[in-house]
């Protein structure tokens, strides 16, 4: 019976490590979301410029093309302007050249001030490029600390799994198919400890008359709140001693006062 509640315990100790490897390897770091984010951020950037200018240069190549089409307008109306006799027409035709070289310098004007947002967009590029590439080398250090990370867990685990395994075919069939439902269905945790009538796996307090029952450790208990297996506390895990390194620790922190006063 208590061979049983042990390899038990034991297992659902593996398993609370299982998870916990787990939740370490599908919880990124804020270094490598912050890395990430930014790195989105500056690609939008990008693509929004990128898109941007070539809308700009589009429109300057329209410009230029419709521009040329007018030289070619102008270039033939001067021609028809030595071929003109009357007065009236002659004068018709030299305000059509002066409207003409008119709405010609206002489209050099626009291809000009085209060029100048084209100018400063390309630059704003670069910049924007150059910045990419640094968020990438920073996102892919990151990416790299946090793989390695993750197949020192994945190793951990494996290895968590094979003692699993060893301990599992310990345990009677019955018995075992109970806790893994109950962990299945209670968070991971399918059997759980009770000190001074309460379930450390609900905080709730059992019947007294129950209590008193698992004390004598003769059987399988479930908890009446939360139907997880239940064992006494005190038989299965002994109070932990003061770790030496706290002991030292307390040691240096009394003979510093002591030193002081």
């Amino acid at each position: 019976m208590q061979e049983e509640i042990l390899k038990l315990i034991e297992l659902q100790r593996i398993d609370l490590e299982i998870l916990k490897i787990e939740k370490a390897m599908n919880d990124i770091p804020q270094s490598l979301q912050k890395a990430q984010k930014d790195k989105d951020q500056i690609q939008k950037k990008l693509e929004e410029l990128s898109s941007l200018l070539e809308e700009k240069k589009k429109q300057k190549d329209l410009f230029e093309e419709e521009l040329k089409q007018e030289y070619q307008r102008l270039k033939s109306t001067q021609a028809r302007l030595i071929q003109i006799r009357g007065t009236r027409e002659y004068q018709l035709l030299l305000r059509e050249i002066e409207e003409i070289k008119k709405a010609n310098k206002q489209k050099e004007d626009e291809i000009l001030k085209l060029m100048e947002e084209i100018e400063n967009l390309e630059q704003e590029k670069t910049k924007l490029l150059e910045e990419l590439n640094k968020i990438e080398a920073i996102f892919n250090e990151e990416k790299q600390k946090f793989e390695a990370f993750c197949a020192e867990l994945s190793n951990n685990k494996a290895e968590l799994l094979k003692k699993r395994e060893n301990i599992a075919q310990e345990i009677p069939s019955n018995l075992l198919k109970k806790y893994e439902i109950l962990k299945q269905k209670k968070g991971g945790v399918g059997i759980a400890p009770v000190d001074n009538y309460v379930c450390e796996g609900c905080h709730m307090a059992i019947p007294p008359q129950l209590y008193n029952e698992i004390q004598k450790d003769n059987r399988y208990y479930e908890c009446p709140h939360c139907k997880r297996l239940i064992f006494y506390k005190k038989i299965y895990i002994s109070e932990e001693e003061p770790k030496e390194e706290a002991i030292s620790e307390e040691k240096a922190i009394s003979e510093e006062k002591a030193s002081a006063a």
